[in-house]
């Protein structure tokens, strides 16, 4: 049996295991922290947070009803991508 927390991300409620949301919890946090001195960081996150949303309700949509550790990990990982092409657009900025 595990522990399930509800969570409110990109303004959608979600399940999510205990040891998932530490995971995505941590993530974000990173994320935070690296994009913090960028011009429109708050918008940069809610972005990061929508787009992490939109990927756990095609999961939802699948028929699940708690998000897992598993999901957590496949979102990274295409997030981290997305959070590259980023940070290579606001270098070539400055």
């Amino acid at each position: 049996m595990k522990k399930t927390l509800t969570v409110n991300l990109g303004g959608t409620v979600f399940h999510i295991d205990e040891d998932a949301y530490q995971l995505l919890d941590k993530y974000l946090a990173n994320l935070r922290i690296h994009f913090r001195k960028e011009e429109g960081s708050e918008e940069i996150m809610n972005d990061f947070e929508m787009r992490i949303s939109e990927l756990f309700n095609e999961r939802v949509r699948l028929g699940y009803e708690v998000i897992t550790i598993e999901h957590v990990e496949e979102v990274i990982k295409h997030v981290k991508q997305r959070a590259m092409i980023l940070k290579m657009i606001i270098m070539e900025r400055k």
